[in-house]
């Protein structure tokens, strides 16, 4: 009775042991809402949106919930480090090797983050790489 109670625990220990060993990777990209410097060096596009249409197109759709089929009257916004851009277009004038990061915020976390406008659509936050020069 007292081995059966020991053997799940062995089990345990001895699957613990295994993956401290062969060690844990992070994943190969930035997750659902984020991309990173490395994807988009590795994406090879032109301009930022067409790294954000090649590596997460979902991006670009507009949470916007709709009634009654009506389309979605919210635009998408965009903000590039903390500042909002006219439009989603604005992705097109950017280009990935200055680039960070480009995170999604759904409306929810769009709102608390970026509180001064009204993101019912969604937001791209774009974090541009910092200058290393001189200049100030």
């Amino acid at each position: 009775m007292r081995f059966s109670r020991l053997l799940p625990l062995a089990v345990i220990g001895v699957v613990l042991t295994a993956c401290v060993h062969q060690g844990v990777q992070a994943p190969a990209n930035g997750g659902h809402d984020l991309i990173t410097a490395a994807e988009l060096e590795a994406a090879g596009a032109n301009t930022l949106y067409d790294a954000v249409v090649k590596l997460r197109p979902n991006f670009l759709k507009p949470r916007t919930t709709t009634a009654y089929g009506r389309p979605a009257t919210s635009p998408l916004m965009l903000y590039v480090d903390g500042e909002r851009m006219e439009s989603i277009d604005d992705l097109r004038h950017l280009l990935p090797p200055g680039v960070q990061e480009v995170r999604f915020y759904e409306p929810q976390i769009a709102n608390l983050r970026f509180a001064r406008y009204n993101n019912a659509a969604g937001a791209i936050a774009v974090v541009m790489k910092q200058s290393t020069g001189t200049d100030q």
